[in-house]
């Protein structure tokens, strides 16, 4: 009756025990799934967060392209007038030297 016993209760402890490995399974994998979708929907908005930070760049980069090519066409005429005050200089010096020359 004794080794019955024994068996018996041995039995009920394993039982506990499985019910316990059980539940605690349940709670990490619980938690597992919990970190898993916190961790993914942060990615997401990371990802939707960089898509709009993209996307007004490249809006902001249109009006930036304009400003640089008006920019560009600005020096393109600066350089122009420049290059064109320096022939002028040129000419008046090669005017004046044969002027002194004759």
């Amino acid at each position: 009756l004794a080794d019955i016993q024994r068996q018996q209760q041995h039995d009920e402890d394993k039982a506990s025990a499985a019910m316990a490995f059980d539940v605690k399974f349940q709670d990490v994998t619980e938690e597992l799934r919990r970190q898993v979708a916190l961790s993914v929907d942060s990615k997401l908005a990371d990802i939707h967060r960089q898509k709009h930070d993209d996307e007004d760049k490249a809006s902001a980069a249109i009006p930036c392209d304009e400003k640089l090519e008006r920019v560009n066409e600005e020096l393109r005429c600066q350089v122009a007038m420049n290059v064109d005050s320096k022939l002028a200089d040129i000419e008046r010096q090669k005017q004046d030297d044969e002027d002194k020359a004759s």
